[in-house]
């Protein structure tokens, strides 16, 4: 089973790379975020877990309050990482049950924004990563209708593009110049070689 890291800083278009493969050759693709916000909503374990540590203003009337989870852990250091060792842990076990469920497949895809930042990169037989101009990732998160406040502070915690590209096998430009298509087929035809 071959598996393949897919990230990139925040609005880069790591979802829109996500749906080429999808669309195009029917790759199976593992959205992190998704699952891991599934994962905080419906496992007891990590529910209780974030209790504990931010509280229980972490729910509203059982429902993972994002916001609030999201104002703690970009202001205290110590309590991001003690939260995202258990749920990446939890999603990584996830992701390793899944994606057997899809053994037959060239390869899978785990999307994820902070591969880097979470020392999984050795999970991944190869990594791409989506890079775009800071401006663009910018004017795509306002549409999306984050505050600037909240767009630094993600923007902050991610490794940087120079660092990202150092350690990726591929990588996909993003700027709205470059064929995105092409880039992707590319890749695509040197993984199932």
């Amino acid at each position: 089973m071959i598996s393949i890291g897919l990230t990139g800083g925040i609005g880069s278009g790591k979802t829109t790379i996500s749906k080429i493969f999808i669309n195009n050759w029917n790759i199976p693709v593992y959205f992190a975020d998704e699952r891991a916000k599934w994962i905080m909503q419906n496992n007891e374990t990590i529910k209780n877990f974030l209790i504990d540590i931010l509280g229980s203003d972490s729910y509203t009337k059982g429902t993972l309050n994002k916001k609030y989870v999201a104002s703690i852990i970009f202001n205290n250091e110590n309590v991001k990482q003690k939260l995202e060792a258990i749920v990446h842990q939890a999603v990584m076990n996830d992701y390793n049950e899944w994606k057997w469920q899809h053994k037959n497949a060239p390869y899978v895809i785990h999307e994820a924004a902070l591969i880097f930042e979470s020392k999984l990169e050795s999970h991944y037989d190869k990594i791409i990563s989506v890079i775009s101009p800071l401006s663009l990732r910018l004017n795509r998160l306002k549409e999306r209708g984050m505050e600037l406040i909240d767009i630094e502070q993600r923007i902050k915690a991610q490794t940087t593009d120079e660092y990202k590209k150092s350690l990726s096998d591929f990588i996909v430009i993003n700027d709205e110049q470059h064929s995105l298509i092409e880039q992707v087929l590319n890749i695509h035809k040197l993984l199932i070689k």
